[in-house]
């Protein structure tokens, strides 16, 4: 089995600094494309990366607007009919509101540990047997 490979097209291992990013894909100046594929990624993981990049650049993808179209026919997803679409402000605005929670949860877990970090100082918090007591008893005392 032949197979033809564009010459074309550039392969960079890069850091990423993180997993969820996998690849990216850059058109050139020159008409040449480069693939970016992070490198933190198992080599299997890489392979399919590079696979993924591959149909975007097959399929001439970087000449469509609809990004959500794309992305699904490179992931060969199929979209109901009866999906709810979500408008892109209301997304956000769902996002932001998720967000300020987070935030807020988060405020109250520091003041939480602080007032855990007094009592201990203070020595009315035993750790250990708390420990023991929960693990004798649960949870439900």
């Amino acid at each position: 089995m032949e197979t033809t490979m564009t010459q074309d097209v550039n392969v960079v291992l890069l850091d990423f600094h993180h997993k969820r990013g996998k690849e990216m894909v850059v058109e050139n100046e020159d008409g040449s494309y480069t693939i970016l594929i992070n490198s933190r990624l198992a080599y299997s993981g890489q392979l399919a990366a590079y696979k993924h990049a591959m149909k975007h650049i097959e399929n001439n993808d970087f000449q469509g607007e609809n990004v959500q179209s794309i992305e699904s026919a490179a992931h060969e997803l199929i979209i109901p009919e009866d999906a709810e679409r979500i408008p892109s402000a209301k997304y956000l605005q769902r996002i932001k509101a998720i967000q300020a929670r987070r935030r807020k949860i988060q405020r109250q877990l520091k003041e939480l540990q602080n007032d855990m970090d007094y009592l201990r100082d203070m020595g009315a918090v035993d750790d250990f047997a708390r420990a023991e007591q929960q693990w004798l008893y649960g949870n439900d005392l």
